[in-house]
């Protein structure tokens, strides 16, 4: 577990938007929806643009969030650009373990569960962030809905 970074009421909020849009792409994942996917993966990139990085004076905040938010950037344009949900799901994999990183670094002044689910990726397992305890798995959709278990609480 990362150590939480004071940062300021309004980098919070840019960052809350940023994963507002996660939840959304995590949603149309689990609709088995890839279109939904694309257009929630261009939206994460629109709100990415408007987070300040002017806002975090701390050194280590600002350089853990130029690395988080150029991961967040990557896999957020591979899943805008792709139709074929497999594919998006495994950019989800790595765009939710950036995700998870600055939820746990920053916080988004909201109860979330980071929930994990041991067959996803070829039986790897790969975690996501859910704002419901109960278990929705983005990572196999209708097929095994509920498949997964919450593994941490983050406030």
């Amino acid at each position: 577990m990362k150590e939480r970074i004071e940062v300021s009421n309004k980098f919070q909020n840019q960052l809350k938007q940023v994963f507002d849009d996660y939840i959304l792409l995590k949603d149309a994942l689990v609709n088995d929806d890839a279109k939904g996917a694309q257009q929630a993966g261009k939206q994460i990139n629109q709100s990415l643009k408007k987070v300040d990085m002017k806002l975090l004076s701390d050194e280590k905040a600002h350089n853990h969030w130029m690395t988080i938010q150029k991961e967040l950037k990557t896999s957020a344009n591979s899943i805008e650009n792709e139709s074929d949900i497999a594919t998006q799901r495994a950019h989800f994999k790595h765009l939710s373990a950036h995700m998870i990183s600055s939820v746990q670094l920053f916080g988004v002044n909201e109860n979330v569960y980071i929930q994990f689910c041991p067959m996803a990726d070829n039986n790897k397992g790969a975690y996501w962030i859910s704002l419901e305890e109960e278990v929705r798995n983005p990572y196999y959709g209708e097929a095994m809905l509920t498949c997964g278990e919450v593994r941490d609480t983050l406030k």
